[in-house]
């Protein structure tokens, strides 16, 4: 695979999930580092000249009316990283560290922070290398940036604290001497270009996003076998009754529900269902219970109602935190050619913050869906001619996939707390300067978490679903329902008595996460 050129400007989320998981290397646009160089020098002339600028020749946040002289220029940006690496808890893993490093990195060769060509070819190799920094998870307000894991970033690329190379934990100027990489030497402004920005959130974010769509996918395809085994009605997915409210991402839901369901044998048209009530009734006046319902639950009826906002709001999540990826975001700026300086405010994540938002509470839906989808398939009130709690046979002495529900409903629940948002959360902080703050590392690691919890639930949806649709045999399912069975079935047994739900569960999900399930589920559901 050939290096991922960065630009500044046309980072995608595919981008990022190839970067921090695949570990495909990068290289700068060459016209971006002219544009580098360029800056830099710019700045480091002004602080020279003792021009005062923010973050150049003056103390931070609300140290700000402090002025330091220029040969205090280095002792100044390296106490910044040194004072403000104050983060706490388990590290980031490795995908998400190499997902920072990108997004700062993306942002720098921009143009307009000041860094130096030497910050922009350091962060290259520590990505190209796979030389990870030590970054704590928590600490970062989202505001100032997120300077506390930002500074645990930078740290290394001066030769201090500690990096992750091969999965061990290693003095960082070890490596750099082993690695024949020199440890930057900080210039005016070049401490604050790299830690001063949203880079940890939108990282982070990125890779729930990523993951989020193929959630997305998966729920949307089972949600169609699902229909398929209960005998639900393809009449809910009506396309001119969606059109009539209107929402695109509904819309297209039911459509693809369509599709997913086109030739099962299980599904029953609307009209059947009217004609056996009819039938039942026998043409007898007075009130009658027929046994037959002319519609179904929400879990089979209301799927496009259900995921069609999910899918709208991923489509915003998405369009925001690629903006942010792109975007410059700390502060201050330096224009093109203006003798001008930006001192603003675009390090702030609020963003970021609510998007993650949205984004955990999306997925969360999801997941609130797919455990009510097992409580029915289970459940021997409501499952219709499946065997109760999907055990074949010796009912009673085996309890089925019973068990699954339990782990999907304590999942669902503690999502339920994770879907409550962190953008609302803000606190003041560093002497009131920093009196509103958005909390956006916190909206996005939350946002992973659901996202895993959600990858489980779906995992046993699919074992119930596996499960279920064994027994009306696979035959009788729609096309894409069939190759979804035969290539499940590489990885899973059919059991008719004591199932062993954990290695169910494990297959499931791992079917689903690997290159053949996640390419299967996107090809097959088009949205």
């Amino acid at each position: 695979m050939s290096a991922l050129v960065l630009t500044g400007s046309q980072l995608t989320l595919e981008d990022v999930h190839a970067v921090a998981v695949e570990k495909r290397a990068v290289a700068v646009d060459g016209a971006c580092l002219d544009r580098v160089r360029a800056t830099h020098e710019r700045v480091q002339t002004w602080g020279q000249e003792r021009r005062p600028i923010y973050g150049v020749n003056t103390g931070f946040g609300e140290l700000a009316h402090v002025v330091v002289p220029p040969e205090k220029r280095t002792e100044l940006q390296v106490n910044l990283l040194r004072n403000h690496a104050s983060g706490a808890g388990k590290r980031l893993d490795d995908a998400a560290t190499r997902a920072v490093l990108l997004a700062r990195v993306n942002c720098l060769v921009r143009g307009y922070s000041g860094a130096s060509e030497d910050a922009v070819a350091l962060l290259v190799e520590f990505l190209n290398r796979g030389i990870h920094p030590v970054i704590p998870q928590q600490g970062s307000l989202g505001a100032s940036g997120d300077i506390s894991p930002l500074c645990h970033m930078a740290l290394p690329l001066i030769g201090e604290s500690a990096v992750v190379v091969d999965g061990v934990e290693r003095d960082a100027g070890e490596v750099l001497a082993e690695a024949g990489l020199k440890p930057l030497e900080l210039g005016f402004k070049e401490g604050l270009a790299l830690i001063n920005g949203t880079s940890a959130s939108a990282g982070t974010a990125a890779l729930a996003m990523h993951r989020a769509e193929r959630l997305l996918n998966q729920a949307v395809f089972l949600g169609s076998v699902f229909v398929q085994v209960l005998r639900g009605s393809s009449r809910a997915f009506d396309a001119r009754g969606h059109e009539l409210k209107g929402h695109p991402g509904q819309i297209a839901v039911a459509s693809a529900l369509r599709n997913l369901i086109n030739g099962s044998a299980l599904t029953r048209e609307h009209v059947d269902l009217m004609n056996d009530i009819t039938d039942r009734s026998g043409g007898l006046s007075g009130v009658q219970d027929v046994g037959l319902y002319i519609q179904s639950a929400y879990s089979l009826r209301c799927i496009p109602q259900i995921l069609g906002p999910v899918l709208d709001t991923m489509a915003f999540c998405r369009r925001v935190i690629e903006q942010e990826l792109n975007s410059s975001n700390d502060n201050p700026l330096f224009f093109d050619t203006a003798e001008e300086t930006f001192h603003g405010g675009n390090f702030h994540g609020q963003y970021l913050a609510m998007a993650s938002d949205y984004l955990g509470i999306a997925m969360g839906e999801i997941g609130v869906l797919a455990e009510r989808q097992i409580n029915r398939l289970v459940d021997p009130h409501l499952n219709g001619d499946l065997p109760d709690f999907l055990a074949w046979s010796d009912s009673g002495l085996s309890s089925g996939l019973s068990g699954t529900q339990y782990l999907a409903t304590s999942i669902a629940s503690e999502n339920l707390d994770l879907m409550a948002p962190a953008s609302v959360k803000s606190l003041a902080s560093n002497a009131g300067n920093q009196d509103v703050v958005s909390m956006s590392l916190n909206s996005a690691r939350k946002a992973l978490t659901i996202a895993d919890n959600v990858a489980s639930i779906l995992a046993v949806l699919g074992g119930c679903l596996f499960q279920a649709s064994s027994w009306h045999g696979a035959e009788n399912l729609s096309e894409d329902g069939r190759q979804w069975h035969q290539k499940l079935g590489k990885v899973l047994d059919i059991y008719e008595d004591a199932i062993p739900v954990q290695r169910v569960v494990n297959a499931v999900r791992s079917f689903s996460a690997e290159p053949d399930g996640v390419e299967f589920f996107a090809r097959a559901v088009t949205l």
